[in-house]
């Protein structure tokens, strides 16, 4: 079996638990990481890695390897590590698990960092002094596939691309505009479904639209283009 086969597999099963992956050089905040994990009931710490290296070198594995314990639905990966640094082993890891969804832990919040996440696939950016709760909130809002754009990391990204003025017309709705703005503004799927008096499965909905529309893949790039495109 190919290995694009064996990640396909990999995804089909064990699908009850939130399967999370952390990448971290910082042992006690690691440590901490897995063991939050592991004591929470719809998540699973699969694996725990030091650096980057390690996790690739976990990826060409014996493929029954990969079956049998799984790829992850969550990474969560710390930006500034030696070696290959977060950004790089994004790439990396976007190239051999395209459907696994990345947020980048950092004390860094500068907007062309943040810029450059969202470019190359993560579906958050999340800075390491948020609590547990917002960890835990982020982990099973990303795997739904909802946005992860703290307000502090929105206004960023804004002010970054606040110079372009150029406004394509992707043929989205007043409600789609709304609900893009949301996204825009920080607010979970659950958030926005309340402010627009509408379900949740009704907001993602407009979310797939918006990802259709906008050709991207996550909230992040989706919010990451209307920034940068002058949608909002």
């Amino acid at each position: 079996m190919l290995l694009s086969d064996t990640i396909i597999m990999s995804y089909v099963s064990n699908a009850t638990r939130i399967k999370v992956w952390v990448i971290e050089d910082d042992t006690a905040y690691r440590e901490t990481l897995a063991h939050l994990l592991e004591h929470t009931p719809d998540m699973q710490c699969t694996q725990v890695f030091p650096d980057c290296e390690d996790a690739l070198a976990w990826l060409s594995a014996d493929p029954a390897l990969i079956r049998e314990i799984g790829l992850p639905n969550v990474v969560l990966l710390d930006i500034n590590m030696p070696g290959i640094n977060g950004l790089e082993c994004l790439n990396l890891l976007k190239t051999r698990m395209p459907l696994a969804k990345i947020i980048m832990l950092t004390i860094r919040d500068e907007a062309e960092t943040i810029y450059e996440a969202f470019r190359s696939g993560a579906s958050g950016y999340l800075l390491k002094n948020a609590g547990v709760d917002r960890i835990l909130t982020a982990v099973r809002e990303t795997h739904l596939g909802g946005t992860l754009m703290p307000k502090g990391v929105a206004r960023k990204v804004l002010a970054y691309f606040q110079e372009n003025v150029s406004t394509p017309d992707y043929g989205l709705t007043d409600r789609e505009k709304e609900v893009l703005q949301s996204m825009a503004e920080g607010l979970s799927q659950k958030m926005i479904a309340d402010k627009l008096f509408v379900s949740r499965h009704t907001v993602n909905t407009h979310i797939q639209h918006i990802y259709v529309k906008l050709h991207v893949h996550s909230g992040i790039e989706a919010v990451a283009k209307a920034f940068r495109e002058g949608l909002l």
